[in-house]
């Protein structure tokens, strides 16, 4: 038995040599040799579990960092991994208990690390007295670190303490001198203390991003916007559109910040919008704002149609990246996509899996499949409708492409969950994205044709740490 130990303990170093080296699958092989020695080592399952993570492999990650504490209920360090995993996947409130866990039993003072997570975690679900006091904490015990002064500065904004996060964004500056975004986080700062073409000065100043002052308006707008200042985010689209008349994003953004409800948005707006948008896409909504409505949406279908019993043709409006196309692949002999933003379709044609894919308007795309009297057995759009607004147009003409016995799926935000909007078809929110009514829908889904299977809430992402809350439905065309 001594000679087995041995043993599993040489394996579990050498692992540690191969994680050190960056090779993480040698590091899994020998963790595993040595786990099969020594099965109740909880520092093995744990590193077991950071090498796995390396790889991508997150749901083996995460039960190898819970056997490790299983074994073992004090190991900080997996408390931590496993915390960190959790978040990732937007089990919060689990992910603030480990993180909790993991300050218990780390020496004092605890590593500031684990207070950023802490106060990560906690912003994100609301709490943001708790989480800037964690903040505060990582930065007392990391005086040199420039994204413990950020994380603060950001928290102190939106909390309304902008000569704070003035002085913290100065900090990060001094530690990371011309790091842009916590020139924007200052700049933000002294926009919201009112005095905004200051704030562009300041970018503009040596060391600052070489841009037009219509786009320093225009960022500062948009950092101020997803801090929830929302005058001072309408002030500064006020100035972009004197700078620049034609800026389309700041007239959608206007528009939405002033309480206008048009029809559409701004011709430009949706294409400007995700091209800017395309390499951070996946990242930012699915790993940050816990959007899994592609899968639930393909769920869905498949539960309510069955597996095919021959492969669909699919047709997948506002493809975006293809995380649609992603889920549906295996179901489809047929699969076309089509995206209004050239980058998009760039992305999802990365994914090699599209038979076609098409850069245009979704109207111009469905009157070319009607056209060619192209008809498909399932049409999606997912998180479509919430750049396209009023939707008399596009119902029928997706129920002109379906083919008898054809489903539509889609997802939609809730104007249910505006305020002041309940009976509202359609309304611009502050955000520029447009919800729809439960009524509405039913309604065009009755005017075209169709059959309602199922239309029930769901949430779409989160947005400020609060759910967005929408629609999930799918439709069928009478046989």
């Amino acid at each position: 038995m001594t000679h087995e130990l041995e043993m599993a303990a040489r394996h579990h170093d050498f692992a540690l040599g191969e994680l050190a080296n960056s090779r993480p699958a040698a590091a899994v092989k020998a963790l595993k040799q040595s786990l099969a020695l020594d099965p109740k080592r909880a520092s093995a399952h744990h590193d077991l579990g950071l090498a796995l993570q390396d790889l991508g492999r997150l749901e083996e990650a995460e039960r190898a960092h819970r056997d490790a504490l299983s074994l073992d209920p004090s190991h900080a360090a997996a408390y931590l991994s496993l915390g960190e995993l959790l978040q990732s996947r937007g089990a919060l409130e689990e992910a603030r208990s480990c993180f909790e866990s993991a300050l218990r039993l780390a020496r004092s003072p605890a590593p500031a690390g684990i207070y950023m997570q802490l106060g990560g975690v906690l912003w994100k679900l609301g709490d943001s007295m708790r989480a800037l006091e964690a903040f505060e904490r990582a930065v007392a015990g990391a005086p040199g670190s420039a994204e413990a002064h950020y994380n603060l500065g950001s928290a102190q904004l939106e909390l309304g303490r902008f000569d704070a996060a003035e002085r913290s964004a100065r900090e990060v500056l001094r530690l990371r001198p011309g790091l842009s975004e916590a020139l924007t986080l200052r700049a933000a700062a002294i926009a919201a203390s009112g005095s905004i073409d200051a704030a562009v000065e300041l970018l503009r100043q040596p060391g600052g991003q070489d841009a037009a002052a219509a786009q320093h308006y225009k960022a500062l707008a948009i950092r101020l916007l997803n801090s929830r200042l929302f005058d001072p985010a309408r002030r500064c689209m006020e100035a972009v559109l004197r700078e620049d008349p034609t800026e389309a994003m700041a007239h959608h953004l206007l528009s939405a910040l002033s309480g206008a409800n048009p029809d559409h948005p701004i011709e430009g707006y949706v294409r400007q919008l995700f091209d800017a948008s395309a390499s951070s896409f996946d990242q930012e909504l699915v790993s940050k704002l816990g959007y899994d409505i592609p899968r639930e949406m393909v769920d869905a279908v498949l539960s309510i149609a069955g597996a095919p019993g021959e492969r669909w043709d699919v047709l997948d409006l506002g493809c975006g990246t293809g995380l649609v196309g992603e889920r549906l692949a295996s179901c489809c002999r047929r699969l076309v996509g089509v995206d209004l933003a050239p980058n998009m379709i760039e992305r999802a044609r990365a994914r090699n899996l599209y038979t076609e894919l098409q850069c245009t308007d979704l109207l111009a795309a469905l009157a070319l499949a009607d056209g060619k009297n192209e008809r498909f057995h399932l049409v999606t759009a997912a998180d479509v409708f919430i750049y396209v607004g009023k939707l008399d147009a596009i119902i029928p003409a997706i129920r002109r492409v379906l083919r008898p016995g054809g489903r539509f799926a889609f997802s939609a935000e809730a104007v249910e969950c505006i305020p002041g909007a309940r009976s509202d078809a359609y309304r611009l929110g502050v955000m520029g994205r447009y919800a729809h009514g439960a009524e509405y829908l039913r309604r065009l889904a009755e005017l075209s044709g169709f059959d309602v299977e199922l239309l029930r809430p769901t949430r779409i992402r989160l947005e400020h740490r609060c759910p967005v809350e929408g629609w999930l439905t799918v439709w069928r065309v009478p046989n």
